[in-house]
């Protein structure tokens, strides 16, 4: 059996300016998982690691972090564990390319345009990528791959997206699906998408990893490595390993059910965690008998919990307050400019509170309506 590491994206030296003090605890945390996914390559007895491209952020990372990396590699070299490593979008193989400059131990390889395989005899395998440099924008990382016939099994690594018609038909590279069941790989290490997800074809089993920790506070599905077990020739076994520290969750709160602010933090205490990056979405229409300010509740709530996360988000979708609602926002010659301006109207030319109440209930309610939401 051959068993193989694979991960990516895991973006050394990225700078996270918007978690302001915490970007720098952050960076550490990353190198700390980057090291223990190599410890948890040893303690698998893993036959090879490969990295799917991005393991720095940028070609200009220097001092402890390049040495815990060299560090980490010797680690390897020592269980003689090889690693491959396809350079990405951020730290591609450009002419300033880190993997120009810095002394890898020797059983790294770093598939590059003028070298893109390497054989292992000892495994009966060969290992494929082609290395972004900055020119082959558009193009598909399996294009022009010819296999090592001598091979009994043939890996891939490719740094790109899976092209989607009328959502994703554009990136640095880019994959057509139907070029995983035609490239004859066994299995296709991808980068470049954060989270572990499965996009095998045909004989061919393609899996990305996703971020071995979020890269994105807003990113669902990162937080793993994958673990591939090739027992045979279509006989082939990939599993997700929990390797981050942080993970990511959201909830919706509708404030058309909340009358205090007190009720908002009763919902959010219960999930604090230190490591998690959570988001919280406000939606829906204020009760008629409640004069919650959103954007009050918004800062409030940052104020008031967000020691209690690693990173507290707090989108408004809720719908604006009657004196937010103005004419000029809607055109006249629609539908709900049109209704806009008699509501507002009928508030204006009102003798009583009672008939004010009723047409600014009867504003609120029928433009949440016309802008299609359903509370």
């Amino acid at each position: 059996m051959i068993k193989i590491l694979h991960t990516a994206d895991v973006h050394l030296g990225r700078q996270f300016p918007s978690l302001r003090q915490g970007g720098k605890e952050y960076r550490k945390q990353l190198l700390q998982t980057f090291e223990h996914v190599l410890g948890l390559a040893i303690d698998e007895d893993v036959s090879l690691v490969l990295i799917a491209g991005d393991l720095f952020d940028t070609n200009r990372v220097y001092g402890i972090v390049i040495d815990k990396v060299i560090s980490g590699f010797g680690k390897l070299e020592e269980r003689n564990i090889p690693v491959c490593i396809l350079p990405g979008g951020h730290d591609a193989y450009t002419e300033d390319s880190i993997y120009r400059f810095v002394r890898f131990p020797p059983n790294v390889t770093v598939l590059t345009t003028e070298q893109d395989h390497k054989i292992f005899d000892d495994l009966d395998l060969t290992v494929y990528g082609k290395a972004f440099d900055g020119k082959l924008v558009g193009e598909s990382p399996l294009r022009g791959l010819s296999l090592i016939e001598e091979s009994k099994f043939h890996v891939g690594m490719a740094h790109c997206s899976i092209k989607r018609e009328g959502t994703i038909e554009k990136d640095s590279m880019i994959l057509d699906g139907k070029e995983i069941a035609n490239s004859r790989l066994d299995y296709l290490a991808l980068g470049h998408w954060h989270s572990f997800q499965d996009y095998s074809q045909g004989n061919t089993k393609a899996y990305y990893c996703g971020s071995p920790e979020p890269i994105y506070m807003d990113q669902k599905g990162a937080g793993s490595v994958a673990m591939v077990n090739i027992y045979g020739k279509g006989d082939i076994r990939v599993d997700p390993i929990h390797v981050g520290s942080k993970k990511f969750d959201e909830i919706m709160i509708n404030v058309g059910s909340i009358s205090s602010f007190e009720e908002i933090t009763r919902i959010i205490e219960p999930k604090a965690d230190p490591n998690l990056i959570l988001k919280v979405t406000l939606e829906g229409l204020c009760r008629m008998d409640c004069d919650l300010d959103s954007q009050k509740i918004k800062e409030e709530i940052k104020d008031e919990l967000a020691s209690h996360f690693f990173n507290l988000q707090v989108l408004d979708k809720s719908y604006p307050k009657l004196e937010e609602v103005e004419s000029k926002d809607f055109p006249e010659e629609t539908v709900a400019g049109k209704f806009v301006r008699i509501a507002k109207e009928k508030i204006t030319q009102a003798d009583n509170e009672k008939d004010k109440a009723l047409y600014a209930k009867a504003l609120k309610l029928g433009l949440a309506l016309l802008q299609g939401r359903s509370e």
